[in-house]
């Protein structure tokens, strides 16, 4: 990925008969890899991951692997509750063609400091090959990740962290705690990520780039040109398109959004969303 990574929290399209529709991913991926993102991620929040089951997740890393054929990364996520099932699906994962893996902070059950590490230095060491990424949304999972964890997972090896706290301070003290690595930490809240660029950080995890990838593509081409006033302008979109696409219920904006784009693409794109979302 490059110095400044535009990544796409995937959607996941659903068919009539509720499973995946591999053809309209398909299309998708390839109509994001000649917007000139960097890398998608399957089965996360976006992607309505929680709700895939595991051969799901396997196929539509799969069918975003080929999609992209190379020409982009695909970082799947992988992150379940348990460790051995989050290793599982890591492995399942990287042999449908990820070529790395990012795993939320375990869920439900609170988690503490030393044991969240340990999950992750056991994921880490299951799959030595491919890049490992943490990923921290607390409202979701009940569960921190402190700045000092990130720094221990750092040590550990570990390529970076997704930071969905959607706190500019944490994303500051994540940024401090693993400087002294080669470690990336990447927005994962759509209106902060001009602000993550200027702290520091190697990019984005965006929702709004499903639909709307140009403004993220040129917000980090703009930011990493100087141009600062156009990259204030994209930002100021984005922040824009996502408090409009974030109405109503949990991810349908996103999805109608997606199934115009592609439309005017001559794509056909279905807006359902599994239950119990749709």
């Amino acid at each position: 990925m490059n110095d400044a990574s535009v990544v796409v929290a995937l959607l996941t399209p659903f068919a009539e008969d509720g499973r995946p529709d591999m053809v309209a991913l398909h299309h998708h991926v390839e109509w994001l890899v000649h917007a000139g993102v960097d890398a998608v991620m399957p089965a996360g929040t976006t992607g309505e991951g929680p709700l895939l089951e595991e051969d799901e997740v396997v196929a539509c890393v799969a069918t975003a692997a080929a999609a992209a054929a190379g020409r982009i990364a695909v970082l799947a996520h992988v992150g379940r509750a348990g460790t051995d099932a989050t290793i599982r699906l890591a492995h399942r994962t990287v042999g449908a063609g990820a070529l790395g893996v990012s795993a939320v902070v375990p869920y439900y059950y609170a988690v503490d400091e030393d044991h969240l590490v340990e999950h992750y230095r056991a994921l880490r060491g299951a799959v030595p090959d491919v890049p490992v990424y943490a990923y921290t949304i607390p409202a979701r999972t009940g569960n921190e990740l402190s700045p000092a964890a990130a720094g221990k997972l750092a040590q550990a090896g570990l390529s970076g962290l997704k930071d969905s706290t959607k706190s500019m301070e944490r994303h500051v003290e994540y940024l401090e705690a693993t400087r002294d690595h080669p470690f990336r930490v990447l927005m994962g809240s759509d209106g902060m990520v001009l602000d993550a660029l200027r702290a520091g950080a190697a990019g984005c995890v965006s929702a709004v780039a499903n639909a709307r990838p140009d403004l993220l593509v040129g917000l980090t081409r703009a930011f990493l040109g100087g141009r600062v006033e156009e990259a204030e302008r994209h930002q100021a979109e984005v922040t824009a398109v996502r408090e409009k696409l974030s109405r109503g219920p949990s991810l349908a904006g996103i999805k109608r959004a997606t199934a115009r784009a592609l439309a005017d693409a001559g794509t056909d794109y279905p807006v359902r969303l599994r239950p119990p979302l749709g």
